[in-house]
């Protein structure tokens, strides 16, 4: 039973754009409905799948930056200025558009809410996505598990999800 579970989760499904959301001038959030999506586990990624209208197709992995929400699933794009599918996810997505997605896959490198030991997170620049799932899903299942982020960046413009991380650190939570 959970072999077909795990194998179902490899299926290719198609959620819609239902929001673009700029975080800096090369990073983008992109919010999807994805109808029977899974759920997920906070630092768990996906496969996202391009195809052009000649067939060609090319897919990456990226990682969720949302707290499980139904079929509600949030990606945070950097954009990668020789990159094949990320200049594209960053620039030139719409507002209801298709996107094809594969998993949520990974489990290694997760953070279940019902452990209340402390956690300490460090990431550079799009390291934060998977971070930010934690972070969301801590604060959506109430947990008091104290967590401290550490978070590098070039500059200050460059800093992901900086209003949101702002917010948090003022109302420690």
């Amino acid at each position: 039973m959970a072999r077909a579970a795990v194998l179902g989760r490899l299926n290719w499904l198609v959620g819609e754009v239902t929001e673009l959301r700029d975080e800096t001038a090369t990073a983008r959030t992109i919010v999807l409905s994805v109808p029977g999506w899974p759920g997920h586990a906070p630092g768990q990624h996906v496969d996202v799948r391009l195809t052009a209208e000649d067939g060609y197709s090319a897919q990456r992995s990226y990682s969720i930056a949302s707290a499980a929400d139904g079929s509600r699933v949030e990606l945070t794009v950097q954009r990668l200025p020789d990159g094949e599918v990320s200049p594209y996810l960053a620039e030139s997505l719409v507002v209801g558009q298709p996107l094809e997605l594969r998993g949520p896959i990974g489990g290694w490198f997760v953070w279940v809410p019902a452990d209340p030991g402390p956690v300490l997170l460090i990431a550079g620049g799009s390291g934060i996505v998977p971070l930010m799932s934690m972070i969301r899903a801590r604060q959506q299942v109430a947990s008091t598990a104290p967590f401290r982020l550490v978070y590098s960046v070039r500059g200050p413009a460059d800093v992901i999800y900086a209003a949101e991380l702002a917010e948090r650190a003022a109302g420690c939570t």
